[in-house]
């Protein structure tokens, strides 16, 4: 009896969160502090994550968060950060409606006395505060803050210093991809011993949304930073707007969750794993019970290099699997990233990849997956889910006990698409509705093809098998 494993595709959008505190050493300020308005000051930034699947999704459409279950604890390792400030108090322009916009040529690079951090903490298992020592009191400040890239990464003689512009420095680390070769062995990543690369980036002080019109002024000024004495004033969008918001501040050493400044992955997570449904077979191979057990899952077809950042300035607010990505840089066409379980009690498959472009191409990223389908009886059926084939492997006897190895491959079956990175659902009403992330929010047609973006997390269910002698 034919027996195939349902495959089930959805893709999940990871974002984080920040959290801010006041140092436990520093003493609490008046309740009427002394504004600073020029000379030097010092400021606080805190940074943290939530992991793949956090809080705060871009665009609904087609995405869930992950579920906590789902969220690793070596994801959130960090072991080193580069923090790139820039004065940005020139840097918003006309967007051509008589609203502003940031523009990233316009906001220029500190000295890296400046960016020096003065001082860190560790708040929690996912916060750090760190204070910067400024020259002067800047209006606005734009932050760029990559992390587990290495220190060399960011020390480098080579990226734009004082004075560059905020493209300048991206565009540096967008045009030098060799600096981060990508690690193949998942395990790494698990043990800790490489640490998933991420970034993050904030205007802080921001006119970005607010009018031009000159009747407005005020309405601008009350956003750009302000900075007090006896405190490391922290980095805040639009400014501490009222006395209460300050002495909030004072009162909890908390800034207002859109104060945070957001670390994400600069990789994709694909998650393979089967979860039966009721009547299905167990998950747990065990004698007298019949089973499914995925064996192994491959990725074939890898970008070798990771890309620091992301094209941040080209002017999307939202993204998805079905944004562009750029082509791969050096594109591995004959290895094979072996998925590694999260832990020794999680059975699940999971790898960590550069975000990739995906067209219908040969060499494009495709997944290889094992399955071992096992029937109350202990007999085995072996199968190979591969880019355009199944191959099913088995055992059976003849009239005279005698036992065969039997191989058939099935060739163009509708069950190897998800492995394409294709989506294979159509839309059904409003269950799985896929979205292009543009204005119109067009359906994505079936059989489309997505491409492995950054900070998402690509999962694959299996939810059960057709024929089982249960």
């Amino acid at each position: 009896m034919r027996k195939f494993l349902h495959i089930n595709f959805v893709a999940l959008l990871g974002l984080s969160v920040l959290a801010g505190c006041r140092r436990a050493d520093e003493p609490m300020p008046p309740v009427q502090p002394e504004q600073i308005t020029d000379g030097q000051v010092q400021v606080s930034l805190t940074l943290s994550l939530h992991g793949f699947g956090s809080d705060g999704v871009v665009t609904k459409g087609d995405y869930e968060d992950v579920e906590t279950g789902l969220r690793y604890a070596y994801e959130k390792n960090v072991s080193d950060y580069g923090i790139f400030v820039f004065d940005a108090t020139g840097a918003f322009m006309d967007d051509g409606s008589e609203k502003y916009i940031f523009d990233p040529t316009k906001a220029y690079r500190l000295s890296t006395a400046e960016e020096a951090i003065a001082h860190k903490e560790q708040l929690g298992v996912l916060s750090w505060r760190h204070e910067l020592k400024l020259n002067t009191t800047y209006k606005s400040l734009a932050v760029l803050v990559l992390a587990n890239l290495g220190v060399a990464t960011y020390t480098d003689p080579s990226i734009p210093g004082q004075g560059s512009t905020l493209k300048a420095v991206a565009d540096y680390f967008n045009n030098t991809p060799i600096a981060v070769s990508y690690e193949t062995d998942q395990s790494k990543y698990l043990s800790g011993a490489i640490r998933i690369p991420m970034y993050g980036f904030q205007v802080f002080g921001s006119w970005e949304g607010l009018s031009t019109d000159p009747t407005a002024a005020d309405q601008r000024n009350a956003v750009e930073l302000k900075y007090y004495s006896g405190m490391a004033t922290p980095l805040t969008v639009k400014g501490f707007r009222t006395k209460t918001e300050l002495e909030n501040y004072f009162a909890s050493g908390a800034v207002r969750a859109a104060d945070r400044l957001a670390l994400r992955f600069a990789m994709a997570r694909l998650h393979v794993r089967y979860e039966p449904g009721t009547g299905q077979p167990s998950a747990t191979p065990a004698s007298g019970v019949a089973s499914v057990e995925i064996t192994s899952v491959r990725l074939k077809n890898y970008d070798e290099y990771v890309r620091v950042l992301p094209p941040i300035f080209s002017g999307l607010t939202e993204v998805s699997p079905f944004t562009a990505v750029p082509t791969a840089l050096s594109l591995n066409t004959t290895g094979t990233i072996n998925f590694v379980h999260p832990s020794t009690t999680d059975v699940s498959w999971v790898a960590y990849v550069p975000e990739m472009k995906v067209t219908g191409a040969t060499n494009d990223p495709k997944l290889i997956v094992d399955v071992t389908v096992t029937d109350k009886d202990g007999n085995k059926v072996y199968y190979t889910f591969d880019r355009d084939q199944i191959t099913r492997k088995w055992k059976w006897k003849d009239a005279s006990n005698v036992e065969h190895d039997e191989t058939r491959v099935y060739k163009n079956t509708p069950w190897t698409e998800w492995l394409q990175m294709q989506t294979y659902y159509p839309n059904l009403l409003d269950t799985y509705p896929k979205k292009y992330p543009d204005g119109t929010k067009k359906d994505v047609p079936l059989l489309t093809y997505y491409n492995l973006v950054r900070n998402y997390s690509y999962e694959w269910v299996a939810y059960g098998v057709e024929g089982m002698n249960l």
